[in-house]
This record gives C-alpha cells, structure tokens and sequence, in this order.
C-alpha cells in the first residue's frame, strides 16, 4: 500500500515473509514481492511510461547486521511478453551498505504500463528487512513527454501464502 502523500503514478504493492530457521549451514532469507502496475479493478488511468524504478529497502530497525557480513540476495523478474512492457528488465543492487539494500530495474526500452499487465519481483535476501521501503520512479503520463522522478513510501505487508 502506497502511502497518504502519494506522489507515484504506478501502484505497488509489497509483501514480505520473514525468514524462518534456516537448515543447518543454509543462511536463514527473508523473502519480498514487489509488484507493480497491479490494480484491483485492472485501471491505471492514463497509461504510464516508466524509464526507472528504484527501491531502498532498509534493514529492519532492531536488527544487527554486521558491516563485514556480505549480504546475500536472490532476485527473480517476472514480466509477461509483450509490445510496451520494457522488452528486457535489468535489476541491479547494491548492497555495500548493511542499513539499506538499494534496487533499480531499468527496462532496455520505455514500458507503458497501461493496467493490463504487471510486473512481479521477487527477492531472497538474508538482511532482515524493515517494513517500509521508499520508492522512486522515474515516469511521465501518456500525454505528457516529460518525465519526473517521483518518490513515496510503501508499507509492506505480511505475506500470508
């Protein structure tokens, strides 16, 4: 869910899973989905090209995570084919940081998202994640060439599948 003093034309929708006891020399890996363009009622309004989207997604706020541990992360993209839809998606991350683990998905070209499609990320990773992510977008309506970089936060909630 998108927060109150939302600034995005896309909808999102976050899910986690928190890790649970991992089998012996197997790291324990808290589980998201991020899915976006997905609506109730299948309407986005204007469709909306989208160039970049990036997510921050902090550590947990009681959790400890040391500096010299690496972070471990599984991606996977799931993205129906289809003309506007980005042709090819690259998710790069960054992980230096213990607090944050940052997320851009750049499409090789312009993708129109136009409410009948979504694109769904799924990620394993061992960092305990906090339950609000900040989103940044960079999009512009269908009738307007210029696009911006929006921002908001989303919450995310507990995945119960």
């Amino acid at each position: 869910m998108t927060s109150p003093d939302q600034a995005l034309l896309l909808p999102y929708r976050a899910e986690h899973t928190p890790a649970t006891a991992a089998q012996p020399g197997a790291p324990a890996l808290h589980h998201m989905r991020l899915t976006i363009g997905d609506t109730e009622d299948g309407l986005i309004g204007p469709p909306v090209h989208c160039e970049r989207i990036t997510f921050s997604l902090p550590c947990a706020p009681d959790a400890r995570v040391p500096a010299s541990e690496p972070v471990i992360l599984r991606t996977r993209l799931d993205l129906p084919r289809g003309p506007g839809r980005g042709r090819q998606w690259l998710v790069e991350a960054a992980t230096g940081d213990p607090a944050v683990t940052l997320l851009n998905l750049l499409p090789a070209a312009p993708a129109r998202f136009d409410g009948t499609w979504a694109l769904t990320l799924t990620l394993d990773i061992s960092t305990p994640l906090g339950d609000t992510i900040r989103v940044f977008e960079e999009t512009a309506l269908d009738y307007s060439p210029q696009h911006h970089t929006r921002s908001a936060t989303l919450a995310a909630t507990p995945r119960t599948s």
